[in-house]
């Protein structure tokens, strides 16, 4: 590769109408409308009597948006750094490492929860569900909040896992507990 090469991008010359430069900036075209009035959004150019913003103006006016408070428009400054090429992607910001302190103090108050809770409509069904079957082992796509209140409970185990992240194929298994539960449930009335 020619290292000598330079690699230009070229100011975003894109013009949109005011609902989706209002998307695009992040607020209802209501507010948008605020927001031009008030001038921390750059006002519109007109194209063929309609009026329409530039991309690169409302990258510009984003920040400005978020905090709201500033009265007009921020400068524009550029600072070019030294080490910096011209064509690589910034680094990707550290994710914070999960589980983290809040995810263990939101799952501690679900488990609290759900002891102090009774059984709900949606755990039962699920409990009838192994009783139906006349199994003791169930794979569902998805996890959901019940499969989740019976494990805490102690009526089932998760056993597996597969993929896609986004809904998962689980399987759970009934414990000696979820066993017990499951023989107390009266059978559902046929309607």
């Amino acid at each position: 590769m020619d290292e000598s090469m330079v690699c230009e991008v070229a100011p975003d010359t894109r013009l949109v109408d005011r609902r989706r430069a209002a998307a695009y900036v992040g607020v209802t075209a209501g507010r948008f409308e605020q927001l031009v009035r008030d001038n921390v959004v750059p006002p519109p150019v007109m194209v063929d009597n309609k009026r329409r913003w530039p991309l690169a103006l409302l990258d510009v006016a984003k920040g400005a948006v978020v905090s709201s408070s500033m009265p007009c428009l921020p400068q524009v400054t550029v600072e070019i750094l030294q080490d910096a090429r011209p064509c690589e992607p910034a680094p990707a910001p550290a994710l914070p490492e999960l589980p983290d302190q809040a995810w263990f103090e939101q799952r501690a108050r679900f488990v609290q929860r759900v002891r102090r809770s009774l059984l709900s409509g949606n755990e039962i069904r699920l409990l009838r569900e192994f009783k139906l079957l006349r199994q003791n082992q169930i794979s569902m796509f998805g996890y959901y909040g019940s499969f989740e209140a019976l494990m805490v409970r102690g009526y089932i185990v998760e056993l597996a896992r597969k993929p896609p992240s986004s809904r998962p194929l689980v399987t759970y298994r009934l414990t000696a507990q979820g066993e017990q539960v499951i023989s107390a449930l009266k059978d559902e009335p046929v309607i």
